[in-house]
C-alpha cells in the first residue's frame, strides 16, 4: 500500500495492533557523562547491551522506561546537528523530548542541583491536573517529567506556581494566565 492510500483510510479499515514502546535511543557525546545523568540523577539502572555491538553504548532502564544512548560517530557531529531551540521553546515543552511520570519532582531536581543543574522548562499544571517540567541530559537532550497530582492538589499548585512567578504558558507567545480567573471558584480564590 502506497503512503497516500493509507491516507485515506480510516481508524476502522486498519488492522488492530497493540504496540509498547521498546525504548528511545539517543546519540551522546559522553557515554560517561551520560550514565552520570541517567543513573544518578533520574535513577535509572544500566542493564545488559548485546555483546555484538561494536560501537559505543549504554542501555539504561527504570521500571519499563529503556534509553539506549550510543556515542556520535564523529567528535563534535552532535554539537553540529543540535536543533538549537529558543528558551521560550524549552522552557514550554515545544521540543522534541520524550516523558516520563513520576510519583515526585524533588529527588531529581535535588540530583540536579548537587550538579549544579537546573529545570530548562516548567512547572505548569494541565488541565487533567499533570504537572510538568523539563531537564536537560548533558548533550541536551529533554525530558519531560510529569506528576499527577489529584484536583485539589491540581488546584492548589497552579495558584502556588502562579503566585511564586514561576508558572509557564502552554505555549510560545501565549500569555500565563491566573488561575484564580481561569478556574474560579474551583482553585480557592
Amino acid at each position: 500500500m502506497h503512503q497516500n492510500q493509507l491516507s485515506t483510510l480510516s481508524v476502522k479499515e486498519l488492522p488492530a495492533r497493540t504496540m509498547t514502546m521498546h525504548h528511545v535511543c539517543l546519540v551522546v557525546s559522553d557515554i560517561a557523562a551520560t550514565r552520570d545523568f541517567y543513573v544518578n540523577v533520574l535513577g535509572f539502572e544500566e542493564i545488559h547491551r548485546p555483546t555484538d555491538f561494536v560501537f559505543h553504548g549504554a542501555y539504561f532502564q527504570n521500571g519499563d522506561v529503556e534509553v539506549h544512548v550510543v556515542r556520535e560517530t564523529e567528535p563534535g557531529r552532535l554539537a553540529r546537528n543540535t536543533p538549537g531551540w529558543e528558551a521560550e521553546e524549552l522552557r514550554t515543552g515545544l521540543c522534541h523530548h520524550f516523558a516520563v511520570l513520576v510519583d515526585s519532582f524533588e529527588p531529581f531536581l535535588a540530583a540536579m542541583r548537587e550538579r549544579g543543574l537546573e529545570r530548562v522548562g516548567g512547572p505548569r499544571v494541565r488541565d487533567d491536573y499533570v504537572e510538568q517540567i523539563y531537564i536537560a541530559d548533558p548533550d541536551g537532550h529533554v525530558i519531560e517529567l510529569l506528576c499527577q497530582h489529584t484536583p485539589e492538589a491540581g488546584h492548589a499548585r497552579r495558584i502556588e506556581i502562579f503566585d511564586l512567578g514561576i508558572a509557564v504558558p502552554v505555549a510560545p507567545g501565549y500569555p500565563v494566565t491566573d488561575p484564580r480567573a481561569k478556574y474560579g471558584v474551583l482553585c480557592g480564590g
